[in-house]
Order: structure tokens, then sequence, then C-alpha cells
């Protein structure tokens, strides 16, 4: 019973989190007037993706969903239309740099320009290290450091070119402090981490935000995250 009611308070704990930073988007939007912005979101088709998704469709945006599985994207596409909201779902390996492209193309094609990223594709691999592989650091890796490099590559000539934009990376705590028995999760939020901050660094000059979320164990609490512009705090 103690280990039910450990796991019902967690999901509690999590459906709360998922809530809070939900409630944050549509803050963010009621202050930046984001009606009729173009939102790509990895990983979107459910859970922080999805609810992220259905508050930017709240305040108006236009969506562009991309993640493997194809039939739940297209059950999120379809909560998103029934809600009012012009909505593209692509599916896509974030692995893979050129499915991204093309779904950035296709996106830039449909809209016109794609404003906003959310990186949010993530994978979770538990255990101690000896049972541990090189092939679970190199999955954690391609899924959270290159999959939120290349959509960020893929859509930065474009703002570039018009001097404006804005990338969320969607972290953890696992980028700051180490787990154990999830190193594989830990080296690769560290790495989404570091390159989140440094792209802030770099890109602000240009016009470009970047906003790095970082989330406690369930999406519990509110990030710990770096600062972001005035008016975009998510």
């Amino acid at each position: 019973m103690g280990q039910r009611r450990r796991q019902g308070q967690r999901t509690l704990l999590a459906i709360a989190g998922l809530g809070w930073l939900a409630y944050k988007v549509l803050q963010w939007g009621r202050q930046e007037n984001l009606y009729g912005q173009v939102v790509m979101i990895t990983g979107g088709s459910r859970g922080l993706g999805l609810a992220l998704a259905r508050e930017f469709a709240r305040v108006g945006c236009r969506l562009v969903l991309a993640t493997r599985d194809a039939q739940e994207l297209a059950r999120a596409q379809q909560d998103l239309t029934q809600r009012g909201t012009e909505a593209l779902a692509v599916p896509c390996d974030v692995t893979n740099q050129e499915q991204v492209r093309s779904v950035v193309d296709q996106a830039t094609q449909r809209f016109g320009r794609v404003d906003i990223v959310v990186n949010n594709t993530g994978i979770l691999q538990v255990g101690p290290m000896p049972t541990t592989t090189v092939e679970d650091f190199a999955t954690a890796l391609d899924v959270m450091l290159w999959g939120a490099l290349y959509p960020t590559l893929a859509v930065l000539p474009q703002m570039r070119a018009r001097r404006s934009g804005h990338i969320v990376n969607i972290t953890s705590i696992g980028g700051m402090v180490s787990v154990p028995h999830l190193l594989p999760y830990t080296c690769a939020k560290f790495a989404a981490v570091g390159l989140s901050k440094g792209l802030r660094a770099e890109l602000g000059q240009e016009g470009i935000h970047v906003t790095t979320v970082v989330l406690d164990g369930g999406a519990a609490t509110p990030p710990l995250a770096s600062p972001v512009p005035p008016g975009l705090r998510l």
C-alpha cells in the first residue's frame, strides 16, 4: 500500500507540474501576444509536449508537431484541430537530421515561417552502471542532445534572416545534478543544458531568444532555469 501511495503521489505531482508549466505558457502568450505565431514542438503528441501544444493553441498559435509515432501524432493533431487550431503533424525521428530539416521545410511551406521551437523530446533509461552499455549513452545523447540541436540548426537560418525567433529547450534537474542509476540520461541532459545556455549567450545579439527550462522529477516545481528576456518567463 505504501508503494502504491507513493506512486500515486508522484503521479499527482507530475500532473500538477504539467498544469503549472502549461499555465505559465498561457501567461507568456498573453504577455507576448503570440496569436498567429508558428510553434514547432518535438515530442508533441503526448504528455508535456501535448499539454504545451494545447496551451499554445489556446493563445492562438499555429502548431507543428513532430514525433516518431504516427498514430499518436494523428490523435494529437485531431485533438488540436477540434480545438479550432491549425496544426501540421509530421512523423519524424529527431535523431535524423534530414527528417528534422524536412519537418521545418514542410512547416515553412505551410505557414511561411517557424517562430518558436520547443525541443521537448526525451528518453529515460534506468539502471546501475554495471548494466549500462555504451549504446545506452549514445541513444540518450542522440535523443536529448542531437535531438535538440538538429531542430535548432534547421530553423536558425530563417530566424537569423528575420532577426527574431525563440528556442525553448526542455531539460531537467538531471542536467544540473548527477543522478545515480540515470547516467546516460544525466550526461545527455548536462549536454543539453550546456548547449542551451551557450546558444542563449551567442544568439541574443541576433534577436533570437533561447530559454532553458529545467524541471525537477515529474515536472512538479517551477523551472530552475537560466534567465530569459523579461515577459518571456515559462
